[in-house]
């Protein structure tokens, strides 16, 4: 008790006023950093609402609750409100069901790991009569499960029911600070309605996330930075592979110092999910296959490469990642030489340090003849994205390609981009040329339907830029758009979508050719693989108080774009849906086979 007592008298844990534990529950969200909490109406989580609403009113902390109207949408928003501030996000929905209907939302919120708050009512238990907040309706019997948090367990780092005896605003405080250590992820809270409601005595005390601290990023073994630096400096074709550091802007920094001292040639996996390094820089995209290369460093991507195309028998492999043994997957093998428990930026930092003392003129001049080369390669590539485009202008149905580069062509440099494409990826990424950390993302994991939802988070964290997401229509179905494009006009952030519309699946059509080609579902017309004719995007937004057009002229697709993002700028969540051939026609178009 004497030990109990000294932790509650701590001088460095904070005071903090309030009337119920909801409001410790609050306070210690936006003393955590915080901001924007996603809220899903349900019938036991009255208390987040009256919190917030009394704090407003009181000049407490707290952070600004934003209604959205399904469950996938406001956790996706949380997905996109913490990539862009780098800072976490809640939710909160009603109870188990609630929680169900965050879908596949939990799945990217974990393998994309970002640190969001996942909350959820849990139904009463306490007898009727009993005490406030106790059971008072019928389905309140029904809403128990046995488990609660071993809905989403596999996806998150820690989850907890507030129980009477916990301090509801530690607990808070402690699933936010294990968010935001490395590596990052999803947190999940139940709230049953009893403990919620339960009196403060006017002040709690309690420490932040930011009292409690959050680990500092590893610095790697100089020995190991040198000898890293040294394979770099000696190596003929080297490779750095990137996937996922550009969730921390601050690593693009010095990967881009350390790759201009040693022209290393940067390429993005096909797992990316973040602008990692400035997609127009000279060294972007122009090194050698992992086949061809002599020193290969993974920096943060679970699958940098796939047979056959892998690193030959010699080649040195280092792989950096604050989790390198990716213990978050289950089977993994994949070889390196080393295995760096670090995270990006101070990779790149300390080996930028160990090859400046190192450099030679003899390295230096062969370092210099490599850059020219990649230098001119990019040049290559560029003007062959830019011809490829060109070729198909005016063809009719209009090609993804010439769409892709439309919209890279409509983009301000300051814009965000969500990439929720899958089929139409390879059309659209060559030409959306971004160079500023934080403005493209993916979603990380293999979920359709994020996008909606994750550019009004997107925009709802940085209002003052332009918010575009490009998808194609099977995701943008999947993500409850409707739900996101309502939020957006509703709490004033209102962003652009491109609709990618093939009409198509990729699984049930091109991938449906690759495991059966020339079968029976193929020759019968790819039944459980097209939607043809698709619903009418465009007036989906204006269902929504939005501005909707489709677009089937490849020559008015760059008026359509730029309708689209004026609109958005004037306050309307906006939608331009451009229609393509299906995939299979497309495929048949470049010379395929069904």
């Amino acid at each position: 008790m004497v030990e109990a007592r000294a932790i509650a008298a701590d001088p460095a844990w904070s005071e903090h006023e309030g009337e119920e534990w909801a409001d410790a529950l609050t306070t210690a969200m936006k003393l955590g950093g915080v901001e924007h909490f996603f809220f899903v109406s349900g019938s036991e989580i009255s208390f987040f609402q009256e919190a917030v609403a009394r704090a407003e009113a009181k000049g407490w902390p707290a952070p600004r609750l934003l209604t959205v109207t399904h469950e996938g949408a406001a956790l996706n928003a949380a997905l996109g409100s913490a990539m862009v501030r780098e800072q976490p996000a809640a939710t909160a929905v009603h109870v188990d069901v609630g929680t169900f209907n965050y879908g596949a939302g939990i799945h990217t919120a974990w393998r994309a790991a970002h640190p969001v708050l996942i909350t959820a009512g849990a139904g009463p238990r306490a007898y009727p009569g009993s005490m406030r907040g106790a059971r008072t309706n019928s389905v309140q019997w029904v809403q128990e499960p046995r488990d609660q948090g071993e809905i989403v367990r596999q996806y998150t780092k820690l989850d907890h029911r507030l129980d009477h005896t916990d301090n509801p605003g530690l607990i808070v405080s402690r699933l936010l600070q294990v968010a935001m250590s490395e590596p990052k992820g999803p947190v999940y809270m139940s709230v049953p309605q009893e403990a919620a409601m339960f009196p403060l005595p006017g002040k709690t005390r309690f420490p932040t996330a930011a009292e409690l601290g959050t680990a500092r990023p590893a610095w790697p073994d100089p020995a190991d930075a040198k000898r890293v630096a040294q394979w770099l400096i000696e190596a003929d074709n080297p490779l750095c592979i990137l996937g996922q550091s550009g969730r921390n802007s601050a690593s693009v920094e010095p990967l881009v110092r350390l790759a201009e001292l040693l022209a290393l040639p940067m390429t993005d996996s096909d797992r990316t999910m973040t602008l990692n390094f400035p997609t127009t820089h000279p060294l972007s995209g122009t090194g050698p296959s992992p086949a061809n290369a002599d020193v290969v460093v993974v920096i943060e991507t679970p699958v940098p490469y796939m047979p056959p195309n892998v690193p030959r028998p010699g080649a040195k492999i280092v792989w950096t990642d604050p989790d390198p043994a990716q213990s978050r997957y289950k089977t993994m093998e994949f070889r390196a030489d080393l295995w760096l428990p670090v995270a990006a930026g101070p990779f790149a930092a300390a080996v930028l340090q160990q090859a400046e003392a190192m450099l030679s003129k003899a390295d230096m001049g062969r370092i210099a003849d490599r850059r020219e080369r990649l230098a001119q390669r990019k040049r290559e590539l560029t003007q062959q994205a830019e011809d490829a485009a060109l070729s198909v202008a005016s063809r009719n149905p209009v090609s993804p390609r010439w769409a892709g580069y439309q919209i890279g062509r409509m983009l301000p440099e300051q814009a965000i981009v969500l990439d929720d494409t899958l089929s139409s990826t390879a059309a659209f990424r060559p030409y959306h040329g971004r160079s500023l950390p934080g403005s493209y993302f993916k979603s990380g994991g293999s979920a359709g339907g994020w996008g909606a939802g994750a550019a009004f988070g997107a925009k709802v964290a940085a209002p003052d830029r332009d918010v575009v997401l490009v998808t194609g229509d099977g995701y943008f179905m999947f993500g409850s758009p409707l739900a996101a494009l309502w939020a957006a006009g509703r709490h004033g952030a209102p962003f652009l979508t491109v609709v990618f519309v093939n009409k198509s699946y990729s699984t049930g059509t091109s991938g449906l050719d690759a495991a059966y080609p020339g079968g029976y579902a193929a020759s019968a017309g790819y039944e459980g693989g097209l939607f043809d004719p698709p619903p009418d995007f465009a007036k989906l937004a204006e269902a929504a108080n939005g501005y909707g057009e489709s677009v089937a002229d490849p020559a008015q697709i760059a008026p359509a774009l730029e309708r689209g993002l004026a609109a958005a700028r004037d306050g309307f969540p906006a939608v331009v849906a451009v229609q393509l051939p299906t995939l299979p026609e497309e495929l048949h178009r470049l010379g395929g086979t069904r």
